[in-house]
């Protein structure tokens, strides 16, 4: 809901750029109780500071705008596995309880976040593999479960590096945007 919204005016979604400026990559109508609904198209993966305003707002009513972070991730396959009783190739000895994912480059350790369908849970790789063509992650039957993907097998998840900071973008990154009244 935007504050100061009504009749005739429009929302706008802006994301921080490089330069700490604001620029405008979504706008449209709000109703007169404030609500809107925009989208927007991310050029890349990643972690992005974002804030709602009116458009037309004035300086002083946008710098008491509350922001948000807005994480998109990359789209890959994915499948699970449960070998409980045995030793990953990082060493963890495996419970149907573990949390971790399978990966055959990344080092041992790296943290990962992973969505599927409205959940998310950061797990470590913890094993190598998978070795299924097309597929790039094989999570641990626990990790597979907290995500509600145990019945999928195999599908569409999304994966991001954890700990991945802030992206600021460029203007040029971002086709269409406009530089906002900062």
């Amino acid at each position: 809901m935007l504050a100061g919204s009504g009749s005739g005016r429009s929302a706008e979604i802006q994301l921080q750029g490089q330069s700490g400026s604001w620029l405008t990559v979504a706008r449209g109508p709000a109703a007169r109780d404030g609500s809107f609904k925009l989208s927007w198209r991310a050029p890349k993966s990643g972690r992005f500071l974002a804030r709602a305003v009116t458009a037309g707002a004035h300086k002083s009513e946008l710098a008491a705008t509350p922001t948000t972070v807005i994480t998109v991730h990359n789209k890959t396959q994915a499948t699970w596995y449960d070998q409980a009783g045995t030793t990953s190739a990082c060493g963890v000895k495996l419970r149907k309880t573990t949390l971790g994912v399978a990966h055959k480059t990344l080092p041992c350790g790296t943290m990962l976040d992973f969505s599927f369908r409205g959940k998310s849970i950061t797990v470590p790789v913890i094993d190598r593999g998978p070795y299924g063509r097309g597929i790039s992650y094989d999570l641990t039957i626990e990790a597979a479960r907290r995500l509600g993907f145990v019945n999928t097998g195999r599908g569409a998840v999304g994966v991001l590096r954890s700990g991945t900071k802030l992206s600021k973008l460029s203007a040029a990154e971002l086709p269409g945007a406009i530089p906002a009244a900062s």
